[in-house]
């Protein structure tokens, strides 16, 4: 795997990011390339703001809220999509994901290329945007084409970064795991310092959070609207973004009976946002979910009959290019696809970290990261194994459903209540929660190809 993670993208910086005179330049990278894009260059219209974010986000990204454990730091990534600017990061647990979101209006109307790569938050530049003020001019720099720090002394230095596979399903299960939010409790700023301060409080409980008049409950078990808290220690990133913000909105999945469930933090500035997702526990990053796997073991979304790797993701990908509007229903409409065939080809991007989700604006997004075809099916386990089982004779059709063996094993995969089941002991633990087994998606993928067993 560690092969794998190498080979999708390497980033290289040609000198480190900075910030002088109010000028704050982002070194970025295009992948397999040196020459750097520039996305924008621009006055920014609050500074407090943007610093804040650039400054969770970098703790985010060098955070790791396992026990014993020590972070290391990813650099951001950051879109544009010709309206804003779009910086995201994961923990190196891969647990909690941020995003702050720059609107036309905060970037003074001025034009935003379109566009994603990784931008250099190094550690003199932290330094300097822990001392921007509220009154201090910020003229915000991504790409190369304007920057003049003269502590450079005109060095070129580069900085290799690979985009772990980790990340990559990071990304796409985030998503999937925003999709069905929906907004459950909205505060002022100030109400929620003293939310935040409790749940710090409360380490490693899980709890959840009833919507009670005008503030909230804190119970140990899920009502109608609640909104899970697990490991809210996790949550002190957003301490320093508080004050500045205007309201703070949770965000949750419909309560389903789990133990625990995502949840979602958005602090809106007015032209900016910063949105905080965490995962289910500390233990369990996003990247380790597996959602997508039903998706992408219903269809061929790979590669066309020749095997070249030009299938759908690959169309799919090159209509975003030109619209990054990603919208299901507008993508069966323009493609002609039936709707399994679209959400197999939206799978295959949303692995490769191509698609994601605002649950602020209830939208999709286009995050245009480097597609390899290639190496998608490789980014999941279980995925690949599946496919061997399904590929070799490992899956027999019988009255129940299907007879999948695996190694010296024989497992049962039937359907329960209009979702598939096994009688594995992965499904055993985890009822599907943290998507489906290697032999559900081997049923799957042969239901769909006509595959049998011998």
């Amino acid at each position: 795997m560690a092969d794998t993670a190498t080979a999708i993208d390497t980033q290289v910086y040609r000198h480190p990011s900075g910030l002088a005179g109010g000028h704050l330049a982002f070194a970025t990278s295009t992948p397999d390339r040196v020459e750097e894009q520039t996305f924008f260059t621009g006055f920014v219209r609050t500074p407090r703001v943007v610093a804040g974010g650039l400054l969770a986000l970098a703790d985010i990204a060098g955070a790791d809220f396992r026990p014993a454990r020590t972070g290391r730091g990813r650099d951001p990534v950051v879109t544009g999509d010709g309206e804003r600017l779009r910086f995201e990061a994961l923990s190196t647990c891969g647990g909690v994901y941020g995003r702050l979101d720059l609107t036309a209006a905060e970037l003074e109307d001025v034009p935003v290329g379109r566009g994603t790569t990784n931008v250099d938050v190094n550690p003199p530049l932290y330094q300097a945007l822990t001392r921007v003020g509220g009154q201090d001019p910020l003229r915000l720099s991504v790409g190369a084409d304007e920057l003049t720090v003269a502590t450079l002394d005109g060095a070129i230095v580069e900085k290799r970064v690979p985009l772990p596979a980790r990340w990559l399903r990071g990304l796409a299960e985030v998503a999937v795991h925003a999709l069905p939010m929906d907004a459950r409790l909205a505060l002022p700023a100030g109400r929620a310092v003293a939310l935040l301060a409790e749940m710090a409080a409360r380490g490693r409980q899980v709890r959840w959070l009833v919507p009670a008049g005008p503030g909230w409950r804190s119970t140990t078990r899920p009502g109608p609207g609640a909104v899970c808290v697990a490991d809210g220690f996790r949550l002190s990133v957003l301490r320093p973004l508080l004050p500045l913000a205007r309201t703070v909105t949770l965000y949750a999945p419909p309560v389903t009976g789990a133990a625990t469930q995502v949840c979602g933090w958005v602090l809106d500035f007015g032209t900016a946002r910063f949105t905080l997702l965490l995962s289910t526990a500390t233990q369990h990053g996003f990247a380790g979910d597996g959602r997508l796997l039903a998706d992408l073991g219903a269809g061929d979304a790979f590669s066309d009959a020749s095997g070249e790797g030009s299938g759908d993701a690959s169309a799919l990908d090159a209509l975003l290019a030109a619209d990054p509007v990603v919208d299901r229903a507008s993508v069966a409409a323009r493609t002609g696809w039936d709707p399994r065939r679209v959400t197999a080809a939206l799978a295959a991007l949303a692995t490769a970290g191509q698609v994601g989700y605002d649950v602020g604006e209830a939208t999709s997004f286009h995050r245009p990261l480097p597609f390899r075809a290639d190496l998608v099916a490789a980014l999941h386990p279980r995925l690949a194994a599946a496919r061997i089982l399904a590929t070799t004779g490992k899956v027999v059709p019988t009255a129940e459903g299907f007879q999948v063996v695996s190694g010296e094993q024989t497992y049962l995969v039937h359907r329960r209540g209009g979702e598939h089941a096994c009688t594995c002991a992965w499904w055993a633990e985890h009822h599907g929660r943290r998507g489906p087994c290697k032999h559900v998606v081997a049923a799957i993928i042969s239901e769909q190809t006509g595959q049998r067993g011998a």
